[in-house]
């Protein structure tokens, strides 16, 4: 469903009027809150996005128009967190049921369960192997192989608080990010299990992973903060004027999304200047994520909906010449 962007009553008079292409696109049909939106690179021109939700039924949906491509019935729990490998030819799902699972993202066939004992909260594959990585409610981190089924998990203890377990393959293979609700964020050489940097962040909400801009994107109280993946130094740190429950920036490095309540809010990355403030849930936003082409971001909420939302490069995008 599409309906025209609406401004809002916080609209300022010098911005440029809204642009008739702009589109906020409502996706329904979960039936319970959304903590997870994971989108595939652009393949043969277009590309998709996962939605994962607490009904334990992940959907999958066309990137660009947010039309329904099909669900992955399946799991017998709430679905935190899914992503696909590098081709998008297939998709993991982390779920309550204390299980991960594999799925042709073609045919929608599940190919392989891996059991934990507790409930998976992340998952993330490598981008240039067959490896994926988890984090479980047991405080530890575990590799599989999605090409031997059979070989048994790589898997180490990772923090000390078991909330908020987020884990991000890093560009290289041997090394993995992971973060929890201890407030540290820390970087694993997997040959050896030792972290080689942490970083401590006080109101630590969420950790995300920009591979367009080799950049971790860290949102904490009213505080986002761009990390090197090297040392975890700072590179850029914005203040906002809400608590900053989630954030992502886009692959062009122009702007950053954060979700900060019921609204979806976008900046400037230069100047950390407010471009849009987008309203429309009717509960916390839980996570957003930029569509690789940088055009839109999609958001999913506790009120079990996703909205794709225009960039302000579209929204104020400005008319052509000659055109009324």
């Amino acid at each position: 469903v599409s309906v025209l962007y609406w401004e809002g009553e916080e609209k300022m008079a010098s911005k440029a009027p809204i642009s008739p292409d702009a589109k906020v696109k409502v996706c329904s049909g979960h039936t319970r809150p959304v903590p997870h939106i994971a989108y595939s690179r652009i393949i043969e021109g277009t590309y998709w996005f996962v939605s994962s939700c607490h009904d334990g039924k992940p959907m999958l949906r066309n990137g660009e128009t947010g039309d329904w491509v099909g669900t992955f019935d399946g799991h017998k729990g709430a679905v935190f967190c899914s992503c696909f490998n590098y081709g998008a030819t297939h998709i993991t799902t982390a779920s309550g049921d204390y299980s991960v699972k594999l799925w042709d993202a073609v045919n929608g066939q599940c190919l392989q369960s891996w059991t934990h004992p507790h409930c998976v909260k992340f998952v993330d594959w490598h981008r240039s192997n067959p490896k994926i990585v988890s984090a479980a409610m047991d405080k530890k981190i575990r590799i599989f192989d999605t090409e031997n089924y059979n070989s048994d998990a790589m898997e180490w203890e990772g923090h000390d608080d078991q909330q908020k377990m987020a884990v991000f393959w890093g560009d290289e293979s041997n090394t993995v990010f992971s973060s929890a609700a201890d407030n540290i964020i820390k970087k694993w050489d997997i040959r050896t299990g030792y972290v080689t940097h942490s970083l401590k962040m006080d109101q630590l909400n969420s950790v995300e992973y920009s591979r367009a801009n080799r950049l971790l994107v860290v949102s904490a109280g009213k505080t986002v903060s761009l990390l090197k993946p090297d040392d975890l130094g700072v590179v850029r740190e914005y203040q906002v004027k809400e608590e900053a429950d989630c954030a992502d920036i886009s692959p062009d490095y122009k702007h950053f999304a954060v979700g900060c309540k019921l609204k979806a809010k976008e900046y400037d990355i230069a100047n950390g200047e407010e471009q849009e403030s987008h309203k429309g849930h009717h509960g916390p936003v839980f996570h957003l994520r930029y569509s690789p082409d940088s055009q839109t971001f999609a958001s999913g909420s506790e009120d079990g909906m996703v909205r794709i939302w225009p960039t302000t490069a579209i929204i104020r995008k400005p008319e052509e010449d000659g055109k009324e």
